[in-house]
């Protein structure tokens, strides 16, 4: 099997999955659909093209760096669906800071190789959730020949030189079942409509041969 691995890292970011109006969630890490959208950036590909052969890649998560969530406080004029009652809304819009994550997409290894080129050069800027959150660092790693979770799992992990590495990480892996059900599948971008996937949250030791250490 093959894995396309990429990293997420920013001083912000947000992984909406059920905003509405003027409340904008975050999880603590990335939705398919975000990760979806970036991928789109990359090969240019405008919304009212299909996405279903990114929307079946299985998606895995290494949490490299637990983020903090924050909020932000926003007002929004001219809202569309408040223009009856106020002319300036305010909007609670949640993000993460400081968060890091290694993301894992299966599948077939030619899809994978184009995703990679595309995420090489960029078509279009990429960014985390919103326009203005931009990657600290390069979100292409690369193809593997590695299934999902081994891939993720072998990946290397910088350590600090200051501080002791976790002995442990957070994965949220795609399943075919469980009770953590995410609606975040795009099943197209216009109009918006998303599916459900299942997802599992397990922690795994890591070799202590991954431990890097950045120059």
């Amino acid at each position: 099997m093959s894995t396309l691995l990429m990293r997420l890292r920013a001083p912000m970011m947000s992984w909406g999955d059920h905003s509405q109006f003027d409340y904008r969630d975050s999880r603590r890490e990335p939705t398919k659909s975000a990760v979806i959208g970036i991928l789109c950036a990359a090969l240019g590909r405008p919304r009212w093209e299909p996405v279903g052969d990114l929307a079946a890649l299985k998606m895995g998560v290494r949490v490299n760096k637990e983020g903090i969530l924050r909020k932000d406080f926003h007002t929004v004029q001219n809202n569309m669906h408040d223009r009856d009652k106020a002319k300036t809304t305010i909007s609670e819009r949640y993000y993460v800071a400081d968060g890091d994550y290694l993301v894992g997409l299966e599948g077939d290894p030619d899809l994978l190789r184009a995703l990679d080129q595309a995420l090489e050069r960029p078509r279009w800027q990429l960014f985390l959730g919103r326009k203005s959150f931009i990657p600290s660092r390069s979100v292409r790693i690369g193809v593997v020949e590695q299934p999902l979770l081994e891939a993720l799992r072998q990946h290397p992990y910088e350590c600090s030189r200051r501080e002791k590495h976790p002995s442990q990480l957070r994965f949220v892996l795609e399943v075919s079942d469980s009770l953590d059900i995410r609606q975040d599948v795009p099943l197209s971008w216009q109009p918006r409509r998303f599916g459900r996937r299942a997802v599992k949250t397990e922690y795994y030791a890591l070799p202590e041969a991954i431990c890097i250490f950045p120059g």
